[in-house]
């Protein structure tokens, strides 16, 4: 008898197991669309610029700058930033990149997939072709206000693909330490991106 209880408790044992290591999907095999939000990322000004990877969810070693294992680059700011030069890794900064993009003008929240009328492309290496413009007067993403010497995300959502093929919806909340309403000028330098990935066009 023990040992047909000691059977009957090894196999409860294997099942338990076995459950730990279920993964959730949306029933299709794939895992759902998932969104985070990047809070406070300071861009070292000593280094120029940070690489971020969607895919990781983080910032990656400069050393990486040559391959595909990054997204956008992202420029150290300071209160005397008048230009904004975010770069998708391709083309122009990293002819190795395989992240292609472009900039929808719908907010974040009303862009539930990749539209199909809508290119993904490289960077350029003209200024008038960049998939993200670094101007401030309407056609990037931010503006710059003289009289209080702050940059407001326009709203606009940047989409990519990343090199494995999943999509990206980006959105760039704030250039400033917690995202206040009414930003200090001089606590300019802290990225907040909020943004989803999917392994698929549709964000839902």
């Amino acid at each position: 008898m023990w040992w047909t209880l000691g059977l009957v408790l090894l196999g409860g044992f294997f099942l338990i197991g076995c459950a730990k290591e279920e993964t959730p999907t949306d029933g299709g095999g794939t895992t759902p669309p998932q969104e985070r939000t990047i809070r406070n990322l300071w861009v070292d000004t000593a280094k120029g610029y940070a690489l971020l990877d969607f895919e990781r969810g983080d910032t990656v070693s400069l050393a990486l700058r040559g391959t595909a294992e990054w997204d956008l680059l992202l420029p150290a700011l300071s209160p005397r930033t008048r230009s904004l030069d975010i770069f998708l890794n391709s083309g122009t900064v990293n002819p190795n990149g395989r992240t292609v993009g472009a900039i929808l003008n719908l907010p974040y929240d009303q862009v539930t997939q990749v539209p199909t009328d809508v290119q993904l492309r490289q960077d350029d290496t003209a200024a008038a072709r960049r998939v993200i413009s670094p101007s401030l007067t309407g056609e990037g993403l931010f503006s710059y206000d003289f009289r209080t010497h702050v940059l407001t995300p326009l709203p606009k959502t940047v989409v990519l693909r990343t090199r494995s093929g999943k999509y990206v919806k980006v959105q760039f909340v704030s250039l400033y330490k917690d995202a206040p309403a009414q930003p200090d000028p001089l606590q300019l330098g802290y990225w907040t991106i909020r943004y989803t990935v999917s392994p698929t066009t549709s964000f839902r």
